[in-house]
Order: structure tokens, then sequence, then C-alpha cells
């Protein structure tokens, strides 16, 4: 944690801009230096700056200030401590020059790759293609202004798909010019409420806001927001297959319950007996003071084993009227 903000990748168009003017302008002002002291070396001394030692210390002594000084709003202050460390040994062990040209042409590149395809915490899909591609390139034989129109190529592309209100966007932070304007800008995206928001959205935006308020390095709360960003989604698919489970067992209870209770119903309907008498109908009592009044014939089947449903009367009387002409065609099960 630190009370300034960081320079971070990836740059904004106008941060690339910026940089590449401030470059040009130190490389200007080296060159004149250098010039300078060529011309002063050719006209005072015989045998060149080449061979003379005074003014080629002179000449390190340039190339160390212009690589070693810090420079705030230069490309060299996106890189590591160790970059400058580094320089200053080789200046130090009397490295050759063109050791050192080698480091920072090394270094510069590095940096073009990293501010060209560092993803950034809005980036399109289709930009975070291009940027995979661009860095595959990177190192290759494709020559360095290739790939930048490659880039540029693709980034006009996907401008002509996106809504006026994306282009604004995207607008806005293009012309971030400051780490500053870029941090807010970065710090609204993550931490702006969206409409569609869960109640664990709205904790994370929270979470994230304080990292921004705390002007945490923005590399370092990016990998903050993208494992809580996974881990949402994660607990989202456990919570949606738990769902899923409790739906399953749920419904399998329902289909078992169902079928209790058409079972109960049968064996209702199943229980139910009509009037073996002629234009009677009536219910008989299975259970209770009349549930002897069985058919005296058909029951005697039933003991041999030959009737399996057994008819009934509704009444003593309906028993007695009709006992003695019962006939197999009022059986009712």
């Amino acid at each position: 944690m630190t009370a300034d903000i960081q320079p971070t990748y990836p740059l904004t168009k106008a941060q690339a801009d910026e940089i590449a003017s401030l470059h040009e302008a130190d490389t200007s002002e080296l060159e004149g230096q250098l010039r300078q002291l060529s011309e002063t070396c050719q006209s005072s001394c015989a045998s060149g700056i080449s061979k003379c030692a005074t003014h080629q210390n002179e000449m390190r002594k340039l190339y160390e200030n212009a690589y070693t000084t810090a420079s705030p709003d230069r490309w060299t202050s996106y890189r590591p401590a160790e970059y400058t460390q580094d320089l200053k040994r080789m200046f130090d062990a009397q490295a050759t020059i063109d050791k050192i040209h080698g480091r920072v042409r090394r270094e510069k590149m590095q940096h073009i790759k990293d501010s060209q395809c560092t993803f950034g915490l809005s980036d399109h899909p289709t930009v975070k293609k291009t940027k995979i591609r661009a860095a595959e390139l990177r190192g290759t034989e494709t020559s360095p202004s290739d790939i930048d129109s490659y880039v540029i190529e693709e980034e006009q592309k996907l401008l002509l798909t996106l809504t006026p209100e994306q282009q604004e966007v995207q607008a806005e932070y293009d012309k971030s010019k400051s780490e500053a304007e870029k941090y807010s800008y970065l710090r609204t995206c993550a931490c702006i409420s969206k409409p569609t928001d869960t109640p664990r959205d709205v904790e994370l935006r929270l979470k994230w806001m304080k990292l921004f308020d705390n002007k945490v390095p923005y590399n370092e709360i990016l990998p903050v927001m993208e494992k809580d960003i996974a881990d949402a989604k994660s607990n989202v698919l456990l919570l949606e297959n738990r769902l899923a489970d409790l739906r399953n067992a749920q419904a399998a209870n329902n289909k078992a319950k169902a079928a209790k209770e058409e079972s109960k119903r049968k064996q209702a309907r199943d229980a139910i007996r009509r009037c073996c008498s002629e234009g009677c109908g009536n219910v008989c009592e299975l259970n209770g003071p009349n549930a002897d009044l069985g058919c005296e014939r058909c029951f005697a089947t039933k003991e041999d084993g030959v009737l399996q449903n057994y008819s009934w009367f509704c009444s003593p009387e309906c028993a007695k009227a009709n006992a003695g002409s019962h006939n197999a065609r009022f059986h009712s099960t």
C-alpha cells in the first residue's frame, strides 16, 4: 500500500502519446548534448572523441544521467526499480556503452509490449484477443510497425461494433493523461453499482472501493478482483447445483407423495362395496354393526377359493329380501 498512485499498465491512448512525446524530447535533448560534446572534442582534441578519454567519460556521464535519473511520466517510471539499479551497476562496472544501449533497448521493447498487451479492467473480449495476439507477435520476425498497425486496425473494427454509450466511455478512458485520472476511471468501472448487482456484488464493490480509497496500486487490486469474481461465480454454480438437487429431491418427493395419495384413493375406491340388491345401489358398511352382511352364497363360494370378490348387502332388510334370489349379476366390487 502506498500513499501515491503507482504507474501501471496498460496505458491509455493519451498516456502513450504523452510518453512518446516526452521520450522524443528527452532523446532530442540527449542527442543535442552529445553533438555539442563531440564538436567540443573535435575543436580541442586532435585525437577525436573516440580516443579521447576525458570526453569519453563525459559522454558516459551524459548517458548515465539520461538513463538512470528519476523521470516521472516517462516510460522508465513504469519499469521495475530493478531496471534502474541494473543500469547503475553496469555504469559502475564500466560496461561498454554498446552493452548499456542493448540493455535499454530490451527494456524499452518490454515496456512497449506491456503497455500494448496488458489486460485492462474493462477490456472487451475482442481487445483481450488482440492483445494476446500482439504479445505472440512480439519477438518474432514481424516488425513493430506491422504489430502496431494490426492493433490499431483491430481497435477500429471493434469501435464500429460498440454502442454510442460504450464508445463514449472508451473515449473518456483514452483521454486520461495522468495516472490519477486513469486510476479514477478504473475505480469507477470497478466500484459503481449496477441494476443487476446481487447482494454479494454490492459487498465486493465496497471491498474494492476501500482498496482504491487506500491508493493500493491497480496491479495489486486487479488480482484480488479477479479472484473475488472467480470465487463468486464458483459459489453461484455451487448454489445452482444445490438448488437443482433440491428441486429434483422435491420433485421425487412430490411424485412419491402423489403415488401414495393415489394408492390411498384406490384403496378407498376398492373398499367401497355397493349393495347386491337389485335396484338398491347403496354403499355397504364394511365396518360397524352391519359388517357381516355378506351374501351367504358368495361367502360360501369365496371360502371354497373360487370367488375372489365378495358381495355385500347394505342392510339386514336387503339381505333378508334378496338372499334367496341372489344372482351373480348383482355382484359389485
